[in-house]
């Protein structure tokens, strides 16, 4: 077996963005358990990209793959180098997090 290629997580300041407001309408007062329960689950998968960086697919935009996370939250996120293999892929840069429904015809010009 092939020891995992040590690699860091990290978030651009839009995704972070978008993790403070998932937070903040998952966690509102008067929220129940599985709404708080849902934020950490969202938390959970991404931060399990670290492990698997390749078990989920290339999305719609070039170079970028998309893991879904609970409730139908999507992270947007790009591997470099993403060699396909979680074993010899390279480091994780989350770019969003979309909630279900949200529009995404931005997306491009929102990364930045």
């Amino acid at each position: 077996m092939t020891d995992r290629v040590p690699r860091t997580l990290s978030y651009t300041d839009k995704a972070l963005a978008d993790l403070e407001a998932a937070e903040t309408w998952l966690r509102q007062h008067g929220s129940g358990p599985a709404a708080w329960a849902k934020f950490d689950a969202i938390v959970s998968a991404i931060e399990g990209l670290r492990a698997h960086p390749c078990r989920w697919p290339l999305g719609l935009h070039s170079g970028v793959r998309e893991r879904l996370c609970a409730g139908g939250w999507r992270a947007f996120y790009e591997v470099d180098p993403d060699t396909g293999r979680d074993e010899t892929a390279g480091d994780v840069r989350v770019l969003r997090v979309y909630a279900p429904g949200q529009d995404r015809s931005r997306f491009i010009a929102s990364t930045g």
